[in-house]
């Protein structure tokens, strides 16, 4: 049984002193805040580990001091928060030390910065308010499922079937309070819509001033390809690909850009829940086209020739086997994403004559990232410099990169997109952002689609960061490739009619006025779907 006391974990060697304070101010109130600090709390007489592991059984949630000595590799703390996850605990991180990383099993979570105590401690009161709510418990719970996950892909054998059996009931708790939520917000179940149709659209927390997300149920009866060409138009994303979409294998043509497939129809999955399988060397794929390696073996490699990743296969994610989207990955270099853009005419003319099937043709594998600020609900707009090689002068609704093979490699040795995903947040030419940020965004896959003027496969990935506004990230950012930042509300009305502008210059208008992107416009369609309904979509276009 939970005590209801959040157990503070810290270090002796460079915390003494601010542990107690922190007991001592949450304890005053108001309101009062009980929690259990070593220093005041282990009873004279009895086993201190013991008493320490009970505490950690019971207690309602822990409070991880972040300091150069709490999060060094062989810390006691690193003991109790191990623990506590594995107590599933609500685990807390504050940060007292600047510069000090958070543990990569907490990576997850974002921290409360105490560099000012007052500050933090205002911010610590609120975070424990909220994580009470049906709000905080759904987050808890997703963190949780986000640690399943990741466990069961590195535990030892005996210890997968506990995992497995897990998952699903981690998945059935967060879908329940999902439904509460939605009721909440006065959105009735439409028992015609399965659920793999709600889709998520932001609700204002009560009792707090951040964001989360709430399920709502879509209300068209429309099937889940069901952005239509003609509403495509509205935003004007005609076709230019020159031919209908069923006749290349795809959902949708919006644009320049051909859409492979929406995932889970835009609901998508979790990065985590994303398999990559190496399938070899792209020159022993039967697949890649035989001129393409002409033209490369014909040309000088650039310089340099970082290794990549071409998308040869993919399988879409099935529920009784737990949402796993699959990716079959071959090993490519730069070299050969030339020679690709100088054959783009004779590979366009193969897709369109019925040579080359375009889902079938290995293509490099991009991450697209839309990002969003919980805090105050933004989407961010980077206006990319004209030095750069991909897209220079236009605004992104993006960032990007190319799975790196080396970069970008998990610990079997393969390139993971949660990994690209988390260097376009904080490499020092894209956001910038510190790594507690980049890696407390929770990322989703939503899209897979093909730039048909590059012949690039992209992963598009809406990411969300929790309690962080658009400025707090305009504060980290450096021009690099890109040389603007600005942010505009994520909703239908400001998205929309950027959509439909087609070019963007600044908030207030008074930039300059570059065009934006079509693989940007499609990415931000894709996360509008996937967080509101479609009705709410295309009725601001009109």
């Amino acid at each position: 049984m939970a005590t209801g006391r959040f157990f503070i974990s810290y270090s002796t060697a460079d915390s003494a002193e601010f542990a107690v304070r922190l007991a001592d101010s949450l304890d005053a109130g108001p309101p009062s805040w009980p929690v259990w600090l070593d220093k005041r709390d282990l009873r004279p007489g009895h086993d201190w580990d013991e008493q320490i592991a009970e505490e950690l059984r019971v207690c309602r949630g822990l409070l991880f001091v972040m300091t150069e000595d709490s999060v060094a590799p062989h810390s006691g703390c690193k003991q109790e928060w191990s623990r506590a996850l594995r107590y599933k605990k609500p685990i807390i991180p504050l940060r007292l030390h600047p510069g000090t990383e958070m543990p990569f099993r907490l990576g997850s979570r974002q921290y409360i910065d105490f560099s000012d105590f007052a500050t933090g401690l205002a911010r610590l009161r609120r975070h424990l308010t909220w994580i009470a709510t049906p709000e905080g418990l759904l987050r808890e719970l997703e963190f949780r499922l986000v640690d399943a996950n990741r466990d069961f892909l590195r535990a030892h054998p005996d210890e997968r079937d506990s995992i497995e059996n897990e998952i699903p009931e981690l998945r059935r708790q967060i879908e329940e309070i999902r439904r509460q939520l939605a009721a909440r917000a006065g959105v009735e179940n439409n028992p015609n819509i399965t659920e793999s149709r709600r889709v998520r659209r932001p609700v204002k927390q009560q009792g707090s001033t951040n964001l989360t997300e709430a399920h709502a149920v879509s209300t068209d009866t429309m099937s889940e390809s069901d952005i239509s060409q003609v509403q495509l138009g509205a935003f004007k994303l005609d076709n230019r690909v020159g031919t209908d979409a069923r006749n290349l294998g795809a959902e949708l043509v919006a644009g320049s850009i051909v859409l492979d497939s929406a995932i889970c129809g835009y609901d998508g999955v979790d990065l985590v829940n994303v398999v990559v399988k190496d399938v070899g060397v792209l020159e022993d794929v039967g697949s890649h086209p035989d001129f393409v390696r002409a033209e490369k073996k014909a040309s000088v490699p650039p310089t340099p020739n970082r290794p990549k990743a071409h998308l040869v296969d993919w399988h879409a994610p099935i529920i009784d086997q737990g949402d796993i989207v699959t990716f079959d990955l071959a090993r490519s270099d730069y070299w050969t994403s030339e020679a690709t853009r100088r054959s783009i005419g004779r590979i366009q003319g193969a897709v369109l004559d019925g040579q080359i099937n375009l889902m079938e043709l290995p293509r490099r594998l991009d991450v697209h990232v839309v990002v969003v600020s919980e805090a105050d609900q933004k989407v961010l707009l980077t206006r990319r410099g004209s030095h750069v090689a991909t897209e220079p002068l236009t605004w992104m609704i993006t960032v990007g990169e190319s799975m790196d093979w080396e970069q970008d490699a998990s610990s079997a040795g393969v390139p993971h997109p949660l990994l690209t995903a988390r260097r376009c947040l904080s490499e020092r030419d894209e956001l910038n952002l510190p790594r507690n940020i980049s890696e407390s965004a929770q990322f989703r896959l939503v899209a897979l689609a093909t730039e048909w003027d590059e012949m690039l496969a992209n992963l598009i990935v809406l990411a969300r960061i929790p309690e962080v506004t658009a400025g707090d990230i305009m504060r980290y950012f450096k021009r690099g490739e890109n040389e603007q930042l600005e942010a505009i509300a994520f909703d239908p009305q400001a998205c929309g009619a950027l959509l439909r502008s087609r070019s963007f210059a600044g908030v207030n208008g008074n930039g300059r006025d570059l065009p934006i992107s079509d693989i940007s416009r499609l990415a931000l369609l894709a996360s509008l779907r996937a967080s509101y309904q479609l009705e709410d979509i295309f009725g601001s276009a009109e």
